[in-house]
């Protein structure tokens, strides 16, 4: 590859069986919204997340939207969620008209600090009627939505204490964390609902699309329902309540299939190529690449180059430093609350969150990524 060849920050890698199995499809005229590779792919997705149910849909926003209906939260609710988060979840929050508790994350996974969240519910909220309600607000809060930021799951078992002495439901957003495992179990399998995204920028890809997975048989036939338009009759047009034209195509699902068959050879690829970053980086004054903790395993969905608090740089002045070698690079989001549409919401500190924001940058990682690549962002680097 030339060395004047532009490097993505995250692609698809299909060099599987997706050709096949699309062709499949194409050939037995299974394209739309039902079709066997759905069926096939849900049943292959719940046996590696280790859940007895998934349910394949649109994006992963909508499976997070779809997770918090069937959940409970419902018009005038409050959900706790990461300030430090794509926007989705806040988004999925409101289009159940509720509101968001932006909570502060922490440095080791880049998650929701539980010892906040823990300081948040002692002395912000009371109980009544079996339920937590916020001091400031009077509204309840019904759910909690931790975000396994970029591969690094979250610090679970004390959170899930909390959520279950508050009686708040834990819908997972690993979206970006398919493959990273708590303490030997896959993420995504740790509270009562997990959420996956399947864009073309993930670990592994259908183009677009979703995932719920559950082991509460009453929670997925609920967002199976949902997920297609609420539909009660094979024949007739019937529907029992508001539904959403939520379903996986199934062209989709195929190429999905594909994908999850090489999912362990993903992960291992994406910790490999971590390992090489992170022994040149470590070398670099001024530089550190983010680890995961002793009790996970992270997927490494990006790779966090981590500025010093005292660099020269500014994030943003790296990513135009890397545009101008042709290598694709990009800042974490922007805190939620630094939103024109969220700026009122509630948030519970905001110092570590801003830290990171400032300070983190997401380097080229793809599973297809080749050395002379790797080696050329860490060129970069050391001419900093």
């Amino acid at each position: 590859m030339s060395s004047n060849s532009f490097i993505p920050l995250s692609i698809p890698n299909l060099s599987g069986n997706e050709l096949k199995y699309v062709t499949e499809a194409i050939t037995d005229a299974w394209v739309s919204s039902v079709g066997p590779h759905v069926s096939k792919f849900e049943e292959n997705f719940a046996k590696y997340i280790g859940t007895k149910y998934a349910v394949a849909c649109v994006n992963g926003t909508a499976a997070i939207h779809i997770s918090l209906l069937v959940a409970g939260v419902i018009a005038n609710d409050e959900v706790i969620a990461p300030n430090l988060t794509f926007v989705a979840p806040i988004n999925a929050i409101r289009y159940c008209n509720a509101y968001p508790i932006l909570m502060d994350s922490n440095w080791e996974n880049l998650g929701i600090d539980v010892n906040k969240l823990q300081g948040f519910l002692e002395n912000n909220t009371y109980q009544k009627d079996g339920y937590t309600w916020n001091k400031n607000s009077n509204r309840r809060i019904s759910a909690i939505v931790p975000m396994h930021t970029l591969g690094y799951p979250v610090d679970m078992d004390p959170l899930l204490k909390l959520a279950e002495k508050y009686n708040m439901v834990v819908i997972e957003d690993a979206t970006e964390s398919l493959g990273s495992e708590y303490k030997g179990k896959k993420t995504g399998n740790l509270g009562s609902i997990g959420c996956f995204s399947f864009n073309g920028n993930k670990i592994m890809t259908t183009g677009g699309g979703g995932m719920i997975v559950t082991n509460n048989v009453e929670i997925a036939e609920k967002a199976k329902h949902l997920t297609t338009t609420a539909k009660t009759d094979n024949i007739e047009y019937h529907h029992d309540q508001v539904g959403y034209n939520y379903r996986m195509v199934n062209v989709l699902a195929a190429i999905g299939l594909g994908q999850l068959e090489q999912m362990d050879t993903f992960v291992e690829i994406k910790r490999k190529n971590h390992s090489i970053y992170k022994e040149a980086i470590d070398k670099i004054p001024g530089f550190s690449l983010h680890v995961e903790q002793d009790f996970v395993k992270s997927n490494y969905w990006m790779y966090s180059l981590v500025l010093d608090s005292n660099c020269k740089y500014t994030v943003r002045q790296l990513v135009d430093v890397f545009a101008k070698e042709k290598i694709q690079t990009r800042p974490i989001w922007k805190l939620m609350s630094d939103l024109p549409m969220f700026q009122d919401v509630e948030t519970f500190t905001n110092d570590v969150s801003k830290d990171i924001y400032k300070r983190v940058l997401s380097i080229p990682c793809s599973t297809n990524i080749k050395h002379e690549e790797i080696v050329r962002v860490i060129d970069v680097i050391k001419n900093l």
